[in-house]
């Protein structure tokens, strides 16, 4: 079964209300059984956790994905020091993309997609990530409705993140820009950030050739297998 078709017009997407898995076209809320059956396998390094910041954090695009074929799990999170900013470019699918980027000041209120680790071979491939030191192949190439370029992203650290219910991710992992990424900026030089952007103005931005700035370069690139993430909780 197939859920709905993600719409590249409001990209980054719909968010569910709460806590919800994602599996089989369809979306259900989570118990404090079926929650506490996540923290398990969470626990046993079977589902590994990660900051959905964009179109990630929509069960429409996971559908897309095929990501809820095994399940994915969408959990409401705050984190400090990063924002979503929407990019210089399009994707193959023809949305304007949001990337992660440092901002001290800010606390940004965020998902965390937690999924099976048989399911990150297909993240990391619909996100462009190289997770060697294969080179990355020159620019120009946007990738297609189900894929990105090599090098598109990179998995890195973002440090404390923060979810609803208490627990947290003493040092979460996120997409985070790639070499050639560029970030779009108003004329102060300030990020266009989502919410404050939508897509229809980054769109516009990115039309007439409004100005962009590289994205700040990725200190803690995490290379080869994803590593455990773990749940904490006070006490």
């Amino acid at each position: 079964m197939s859920g709905p078709r993600f719409d590249p017009a409001h990209y980054p997407g719909p968010r569910p209300s709460g806590p919800v898995v994602v599996r089989g076209g369809e979306v259900a809320g989570l118990d404090p059984a079926a929650r506490a059956a996540l923290d398990e396998r969470i626990a046993r390094d079977e589902v590994v956790c990660s900051v959905a910041y964009g179109s990630n954090a929509s069960p429409e695009r996971l559908f897309d994905k095929g990501l809820d074929a095994a399940g994915a799990w969408l959990l409401p999170a705050t984190i400090d020091g990063w924002v979503p900013a929407f990019e210089a470019r399009r994707t193959g699918y023809g949305a304007v993309p949001l990337t992660f980027v440092p901002e001290p000041a800010a606390r940004t209120a965020t998902w965390v997609l937690a999924l099976p680790r048989t399911a990150l071979p297909t993240l990391d491939r619909t996100e462009g990530r190289v997770a060697d030191h294969t080179p990355v192949p020159p620019p120009g190439e946007e990738g297609d409705a189900d894929g990105a370029p090599p090098g598109t992203y990179q998995l890195g650290r973002v440090g404390r993140v923060v979810l609803d219910d208490g627990a947290w991710l003493a040092d979460g992992l996120a997409y985070l820009p790639g070499p050639r990424a560029r970030v779009q900026v108003d004329g102060d030089g300030t990020w266009r950030t989502w919410p404050r952007v939508d897509q229809g103005s980054a769109r516009r931005h990115l039309d007439v050739g409004g100005p962009s700035q590289p994205a700040p370069p990725v200190t803690t690139v995490v290379l080869g297998p994803w590593p455990a993430t773990p749940l904490l909780r006070p006490g």
